[in-house]
């Protein structure tokens, strides 16, 4: 070696990010949020995609790479990811998102990478198991098997890590809790940004955030929202794109309520819209962590929740912040909407000190300390330790 090269500075450690695409569900946007943090403490990022699309690909920070697989399906990606891992240094790889979590610890055991592997759990365990394909019955199966082989195991709220602990039959030691960062630093910047223009002039607005799939459940809040008199709840918004719009507009005819729907898409920034909004209603099925009740606390809004597997209730302290009613239950979600509509000074302030405990920066800084916990001890000397980036963390 000449001395040169002796005397540079090490080469920044590498962070891939895994990912099926870049989608505008919350897993997306919260890794677009931690990326620029995780360069700010010296990791060169990389978002590694199975296909290069969704609404949020012009979203990546500056600086940051975008690489795609090509694959359309899981196990397609299984021998590009495996060439990926040969032919690039990855010092850290983090991959989302159950089948890619599987398929991240083979392809690292076939190609026998040193790169460090942190497996993230970011919604239920048990109710993905729960569905009717074969290679969902057989993940708590799979996930035993891997669990061993990751270098660390991460949950976004305490009840996601008891399911999985319980579900793959996982020591809970092993999983580590870390809530999704909902509040970013530009947070309001983004929120004191103009309504969108499909925004009701006037009349009671219920908001929803979130893609159309089932685990969403939105034919319960329709139902619901059919149960409210007029006067109460005038207009219901949802905000987002999926599979089952064309079902939710058939029933949104068929229950009446059609004319007072309004069904915009994608919108990249929906904080305006959860700050004006009377409420806003998650009515999922399960959930891992609830990013957007976390936001739209931090607005100050009001929340009414399905009290589902597992964030919401951690995120709005076991219905101290909100109202939270049984899953799949139309009468009840509709007589909590009524009564938090009915309240007569709502807590703006403190539902915003409790949205904003959850920061990107804080999530940042869990992520970050795991980082140099896992780093071969040659990786993480004075000299080359992640750096803990100074922003305040929220008491």
């Amino acid at each position: 070696m000449n001395e040169s090269a002796a005397c540079s500075s090490p080469l920044p450690k590498s962070l891939v990010i895994y990912l099926p695409d870049l989608s505008g569900g919350g897993t997306e946007r919260l890794y677009l949020g931690l990326a620029p943090l995780f360069q700010a403490a010296g990791l060169h990022v990389t978002f590694l995609l199975d296909r290069k699309e969704g609404e949020l690909l012009g979203a990546v920070p500056a600086g940051i790479d975008v690489i795609a697989l090509n694959a359309r399906r899981q196990i397609e990606a299984l021998p590009r990811l495996m060439r990926f891992l040969h032919y690039n240094r990855v010092d850290l790889f983090l991959s989302a998102m159950e089948h890619m979590n599987i398929m991240a610890v083979l392809a690292r055991m076939l190609t026998r990478s040193p790169t460090r592997l942190v497996v993230t759990q970011h919604n239920n365990l048990s109710s993905q198991a729960a569905r009717k394909a074969l290679k969902f019955r057989v993940l708590p199966k799979l996930y035993q098997l891997i669990a061993a082989r990751a270098d660390a195991l991460v949950a976004v709220s305490q009840g996601v890590a008891d399911d999985m602990a319980r579900c793959a039959n996982i020591p809970g030691e092993r999983i580590n809790v870390i809530y999704n960062g909902a509040i970013r630093a530009d947070f309001d910047m983004a929120l004191s940004e103009p309504l969108p223009p499909f925004w009701p002039e006037k009349g009671t607005v219920l908001l929803a955030v979130g893609r159309f799939v089932p685990q969403k459940d939105h034919a319960t809040l329709l139902r619901a929202f059919a149960r409210i008199p007029q006067q109460k709840a005038a207009w219901l918004v949802l905000l987002g794109e999926g599979p089952l719009r064309g079902e939710i507009e058939a029933l949104a005819r068929q229950l009446g309520v059609a004319e007072r729907l309004l069904m915009p898409g994608f919108v990249q920034n929906p904080l305006p819209a959860m700050a004006r909004a009377d409420a806003v209603v998650l009515s999922s099925r399960f959930e891992g962590f609830g990013l957007v009740l976390a936001e739209a606390l931090a607005c100050g809004t009001s929340v009414v929740s399905t009290d589902c597997p597992h964030g919401p209730s951690e995120v709005l302290d076991h219905g101290r912040y909100g109202r939270l009613v049984p899953v799949g239950d139309p009468e009840s979600l509709a007589t909590a909407i009524v009564a938090t509509l009915e309240e007569q000074s709502p807590d703006r302030e403190g539902n915003s000190m409790r949205g904003r405990l959850f920061s990107i920066e804080r999530c940042a800084q869990n992520y970050l300390a795991l980082f140099n916990q896992i780093l071969p001890a040659r990786k993480r000397s004075a000299d080359q330790q992640i750096a803990a980036f100074e922003t305040p963390l929220p008491r």
